[in-house]
């Protein structure tokens, strides 16, 4: 009897020992890897996206944006449900420069919830998954968006990191990858987690780096330009103009309106509708020569048809649409865009104003007009009115 309990002791301690040493085995890889993966949970790069989120929600300002994998939809949806605003922008780059301050009387109830390359599944995507009822929802309509030929980018939630624990390892996967590519890293600018433009805190390695990336109100601060200057406007408004002339990208030739599209805004519309939301549409605006050379050109029909057959989709459901495609109706001149369709800041400050003119029972309470006007004649920087205000 005491012979077979030395035996059961003896065999129970050898997992034991075994464990162990599999332990101290692995020790030496253990720690390097926790601490490898704590120091990019800590700039923000593979920080789970509630803990960015509510950063943002604090009191100074925060910019986010990683270098690797790309969350947007997850990050702004997560967001605007956090936040439950009562005014949401959404649409594509071209809405980013709607920011809080424009909403100067109520700015925690504004939040931006557009994304870079988004398209109408991606706005659909984020309204169909709130978790509350905005009153009003600012709708970026892109006009590529209603061509047929145009390419764009595919929609595939399904491709996007499933949890924060996955993101974790595909980025340690990529910052490996770029170390042994011979890639230097700044490992104290990036433990600083400064804004290198306007001192605020940083998190994930491109706002650290280049100033690039979401504001705590959700819009884009284009450090790629104006901080990091590895892209330059006049540049960019020319290679656009290239672009336009050869029917590429985003201005894809085209003469009809696609009914695909207007079926499926229609039906956004209708949900809008169904739960109480008033849906502004806004058609963005070209730089004035280009968009003044793409109508005489005659090789883009669509996007002059494409007002009318909007219309009627808001009219009968009281919602209100803006077209302001050519930009010099907002008396901008090229030199107040970055590119051929991406507005300045004060460009897009000048057409909230006209939205908010035109609709003042939905806007009144959070706009103080007069003061946003005094900006907008004050501004010395096109593309800087509000700084980096929270």
């Amino acid at each position: 009897m005491a012979q077979a309990h030395r035996s059961s002791s003896i065999s129970s301690s050898k997992p034991r020992s075994f464990l162990l040493k599999l332990l101290l085995f692995a020790l030496p890889f253990a720690v390097p890897f926790l601490l490898f993966t704590g120091f990019l949970i800590y700039t923000g790069e593979s920080m789970p996206l509630s803990s960015i989120v509510a950063q943002q929600m604090g009191g100074e300002p925060v910019l986010y944006r990683p270098r690797y994998g790309n969350r947007d939809p997850q990050f702004k949806l997560l967001a605007t449900n956090t936040r439950q605003p009562e005014v949401v922008a959404v649409g594509s780059s071209r809405i980013l420069q709607f920011r809080s301050a424009f909403f100067d009387r109520d700015r925690q109830n504004f939040y931006n919830a557009g994304g870079p390359a988004w398209q109408l599944d991606h706005v659909v995507h984020l309204v169909e998954n709130l978790n509350y009822t905005p009153r009003v929802l600012i709708l970026g309509l892109d006009q590529p968006w209603f061509n047929d030929a145009y390419p764009g980018d595919p929609f595939e939630p399904s491709l996007e990191p499933s949890s924060d624990f996955d993101h974790i390892f595909m980025v340690n996967r990529s910052v490996m990858q770029a170390l042994l590519d011979g890639e230097p890293l700044d490992i104290a600018r990036m433990l600083e987690r400064r804004d290198p433009g306007y001192g605020g805190t940083a998190l994930g390695l491109r706002a650290i780096r280049d100033g690039h990336g979401f504001r705590s109100d959700g819009s884009e601060q284009y450090g790629d330009f104006f901080i990091a200057r590895y892209l330059y406007p006049e540049n960019e408004r020319a290679r656009h103009i290239s672009l336009m002339e050869n029917g590429l990208d985003m201005y894809a030739r085209g003469s009809a309106v696609s009914e695909t599209a207007l079926d499926d805004l229609d039906r956004l519309l209708a949900y809008c509708q169904e739960r109480g939301i008033f849906v502004i549409g806004v058609l963005p605006s070209y730089m004035p020569s280009l968009y003044q050379q793409m109508i005489a050109g005659g090789q883009h029909a669509y996007i002059e048809a494409l007002p009318e057959r909007l219309r009627p989709l808001f009219d009968r459901r009281g919602f209100a649409l803006f077209d302001f495609s050519d930009g010099a109706a907002l008396g901008a001149s090229d030199g107040d865009f970055i590119d051929g369709w991406h507005a300045s800041e004060r460009m897009n400050l000048r057409l909230y104003t006209e939205i908010a003119r035109a609709l003042p029972e939905r806007l009144g309470s959070y706009s103080d007009l007069a003061a946003l006007e005094a900006i907008d004649a004050s501004a010395v920087d096109t593309f800087d009115v509000f700084g980096n205000q929270p």
